[in-house]
């Protein structure tokens, strides 16, 4: 987890975590992300995207990060983008309250080849 503050209040965070078993240990995924609706506008879910992100990159063996955003979450996906995910599918109705569904975009970063500052430079 990676998280921000506005003095002892959790403002914003983005979870990560690496897959265990033996054939997917290459990949992780991003869970979590969420910026207080006070603090957003500032480029905050941007720097702690991009901290989990160069974090993971730290981990031997990794090549890729996935994600999932519903489709009603269009500046969450604009964000994805402008931090090198790519959309590689969408699940239909991957979220259920209520009777109620909704899509999904699932989205990946490929790590192998980008250099050590790509997403800093």
């Amino acid at each position: 987890m990676v998280g921000a503050f506005d003095g002892p209040a959790l403002v914003g965070m983005v979870g990560f975590y690496r897959e265990q078993l033996l054939k997917r240990k290459h990949k992780g995924h991003i869970w979590g992300v969420f910026v207080e609706p006070s603090a957003r506008g500032q480029g905050l879910g941007r720097t702690l995207l991009l901290r989990a992100i160069e974090t993971a990159k730290t981990l031997v063996g990794l090549n890729s990060i996935q994600l999932t955003v519903s489709v009603s979450q269009t500046a969450a996906h604009r964000l994805y983008e402008a931090c090198g995910f790519r959309s590689f599918g969408r699940e239909p109705r991957a979220l259920g309250i209520d009777g109620q569904y909704v899509d999904e975009h699932h989205m990946v970063l490929e790590l192998d080849g980008l250099p050590p500052n790509f997403l800093f430079a």
